[in-house]
């Protein structure tokens, strides 16, 4: 847990700086633009995400040092579904999109500011160093991006059936993650064994049927627990937003 080096620390609170600083640009260039334009920058980094994943499929099959870790099983990985079911769709399956990326975009956030290693690995001690480096540090840079500003462009309308819908997909995606991980006998999301101390001794005295269903619980109360507050929190904000417009019109 924490970080390991000032470098670490740089490395991700810069980017952060930059997302935000980022975000004000666009939040101030498109604030008069319709909802349609707003998307735009939202489909930009969904289309980045997943060239990026192509690519880095194609670069290890190309260099002939595939293996099944690349498989997209992690959980950072359903963010490509998310992403690119948000860009090809438009209406109500993209706000749900948005509710998932929202939801784990927070997630993987909160794991970046305080157990970095378990996202990033040690992809700050050098990130133009490698490719695997590179693909790592900007892949959650654009995860952490994308739900900033879609927050700042005002551009997901939350709704109470996007909290179940959410915490549903995120438990199917989970439990092809696990059906994965025993597959390819692959420790994709600590499915296999833990990087925390905690789980891995509970996994250790209880056996691996229990360990799994604790950690899945676990899961599904995260997600449970920040897709309620983002409902809550969001849906007060974007009332507030409207209630303004309101005003503006009216004057």
């Amino acid at each position: 847990m924490g970080y390991n080096t000032e470098a670490e620390f740089m490395a991700i609170f810069l980017a952060l700086f930059v997302i935000l600083i980022m975000g004000v640009i666009l939040k101030h260039a498109l604030r008069n633009k319709t909802e349609a334009v707003r998307h735009i920058p939202l489909m930009v980094v969904g289309a980045f995400i997943l060239l990026f994943e192509v690519t880095k499929q194609t670069y290890h099959l190309v260099n002939h040092n595939w293996n099944t870790w690349h498989v997209p099983l992690h959980f950072c990985s359903y963010f490509l579904v998310w992403y690119g079911v948000a860009l090809f769709t438009r209406g109500k399956i993209r706000q749900i999109m948005y509710s998932c990326s929202l939801v784990g975009g927070i997630l993987v956030s909160l794991l970046l500011c305080i157990a970095p290693d378990m996202i990033l690995h040690n992809a700050t001690t050098d990130i133009f160093g490698s490719f695997d480096h590179f693909h790592t540090y900007f892949y959650h840079m654009a995860v952490m991006a994308y739900w900033i500003w879609m927050l700042m462009l005002n551009v997901y309308h939350p709704q109470r059936q996007h909290l179940i819908t959410t915490i549903i997909l995120h438990g199917i995606f989970f439990f092809v993650t696990i059906i994965g991980a025993h597959v390819f006998q692959t420790n994709y999301t600590n499915v296999l064994h833990s990087d925390i101390s905690i789980m891995e001794t509970l996994r250790y005295n209880a056996g691996q049927f229990a360990y799994t269903i604790v950690l899945a619980l676990v899961g599904v109360l995260a997600v449970s627990i920040v897709a309620s507050s983002i409902y809550y929190i969001t849906k007060k904000l974007y009332k507030q937003n409207l209630n303004k417009e309101k005003i503006t019109i009216e004057k």
